[in-house]
């Protein structure tokens, strides 16, 4: 085994979003970082191809915004939201100061201008080659070892921080981390060519009866659309795919985009992602760190993914500059502080995520939300702060999500039903059971984490119970049912 002739202050595995940017913010700043990467070609993906405001905010923070410039990145300033014929315009946040804008790309493209500035910093070595391992013993990671692509020979780093930002298929997570990953749903990517959107320089969001569609500007003539499948089997191509996708799916699309709609499914150049949800729970061990992907994952339907992991780069980022490297009870500490901010900076980026996708999914949830929305900017203000990632407080977040759950309460109550009591009693039960696990995956505080404790042992209760009380009315029925045959039985011989 040959060791690399330099001494480097973090070796990083990947050079993804997560690894490169990271790598880009420590090199300039003078630490010497190794980062080794298992494919330099330029990547074609589905999803990290829209940037919200906050993420764009993220980058100028740490003085890279020229990271997504020369790309044909296209400016985003807010959403379209449409349910069945009805449409809403959602702008981002702006101000005297300030006018918040995201940005739409080719993945491939963002990833190779960061690639290609993290070769020209002198503090840092693009290395291409496949890492096995890492060099550690119980306590401790010393650095990793990688299979040399033009060599095949194996070598290893030695440095005081390790960085596994492996990507979402992370070989290194189970080493870091207790989370498990769930798969809910799946998202089929096209690209629409020459589109006419309903609202230019919007992201759009269709909310149809299987699940929502997603399309926003990626380049020049160039619009992605996701569409998503809340099966757990992947969508694979087929008569029946492509039939349902002309003949069911586009009735519910806006009309303005169907001619390139239709034209990409002709074209037939699918691709497939899964939807994942990787909580962060790491474990800690000294000298290693998860990043991106690899520590935590939510749904995409709100985009917030790479919001996320440039969040996370510019906390620890910023907390490595402070140190001394080879101070082992500092990198330890500082690793911890990390993994701590992590919480509190993405919280609501990560619930609403999964909760929006779970209000999407439920039709009374969904008509609602859209309602709530539509009554117009003093409504929809605060929930699209929070969907760019601008604004970040968790009691904005949870003063939304019940104030649409219970928007919805209020319309079914207005004719008191035992149908419509039913309906609004599930609509609260639901909007519940989509978001207590959400928020006590997000380190909450003791005292919310209680209360938290109590409702989910409600829930459970009040489950039983419906169970319960479903099963006996079944039996009643039943057995009314059966008295009435018994009955005509008894009639049709008393008549004979």
């Amino acid at each position: 085994m040959n060791n690399t002739n330099k001494e480097f202050d973090v070796c990083i595995i990947g050079a993804g979003l997560a690894g490169g940017v990271l790598a880009a913010y420590l090199g300039k700043n003078g630490k010497k970082v190794a980062v080794v990467e298992k494919m330099m070609i330029e990547q074609d993906g589905i999803i990290g191809e829209l940037l919200q405001p906050g993420g764009v905010e993220k980058l100028c923070d740490m003085e890279l915004e020229h990271l997504v410039e020369g790309i044909d990145a296209q400016k985003v300033k807010g959403y379209g939201l449409f349910l069945g014929k009805e449409r809403i315009q959602l702008n981002y946040p702006q101000n005297a100061a300030k006018v918040y804008e995201g940005r739409g790309f080719r993945y491939g493209k963002f990833i190779s201008s960061i690639r290609n500035y993290i070769q020209s910093l002198e503090n840092v070595t693009l290395i291409e080659g496949t890492v096995t391992d890492f060099i550690e013993d119980d306590q401790h990671i010393y650095g990793l070892k990688y299979k040399d692509k033009k060599t095949g020979e194996e070598q290893y780093i030695h440095a005081p921080l390790t960085v596994a930002c492996d990507g979402a298929f992370s070989f290194f997570r189970q080493k870091l981390s207790d989370a498990t990953h769930t798969i809910n749903s799946y998202f089929l990517g096209l690209v629409l060519k020459n589109p006419q959107l309903p609202y230019p320089d919007h992201g759009h969001v269709i909310l149809c009866d299987s699940g929502p569609v997603l399309a926003y500007p990626i380049a020049t003539g160039e619009c992605r659309m996701l569409i998503s499948f809340p099966e757990t089997n992947m969508p694979k191509k087929s008569p029946e795919l492509i039939a349902y996708l002309k003949n069911e799916l586009a009735k519910e699309l806006p009309e303005e985009i169907l001619p390139s709609y239709m034209d990409a499914v002709d074209e037939g150049k699918f691709k497939v992602m899964p939807a994942q949800y990787v909580p962060a729970q790491p474990k800690l061990k000294k000298g290693a760190v998860l990043l991106g992907d690899s520590l935590n994952m939510r749904h995409p339907l709100t985009g917030g993914g790479m919001t996320v992991a440039l969040t996370d780069i510019h906390s620890l980022g910023r907390l490595l500059l402070q140190i001394d490297m080879n101070n082992e009870k500092a990198l330890f500490d500082t690793v911890h502080e990390y993994y701590e901010k992590h919480h509190s900076n993405n919280a609501t980026v990560n619930i609403l995520a999964d909760a929006l996708y779970g209000v999407v999914q439920d039709p009374q949830l969904k008509v609602a939300c859209f309602e709530y929305l539509k009554k117009g900017e003093n409504y929809y203000k605060e929930p699209i702060s929070l969907l760019s990632a601008v604004n970040r407080e968790r009691t904005t977040l949870l003063k939304h999500f019940f104030s649409v759950a219970f928007f919805g309460v209020n319309d079914n109550i207005k004719f008191p039903t035992p149908s419509n009591v039913g309906k609004a009693f599930n609509m609260v039960k639901h909007a519940l059971e989509i978001l207590n696990p959400l928020m006590l995956n997000e380190n909450p505080d003791m005292v919310t984490k209680g209360a938290l404790k109590v409702t989910e042992g409600a829930l459970k209760v009040t489950n039983t119970v419906t169970k319960t009380a479903n099963s006996f009315t079944d039996k009643v029925s039943e057995n009314a049912n059966m008295i009435k045959r018994n009955a005509k039985k008894i009639t049709s011989k008393v008549l004979d």
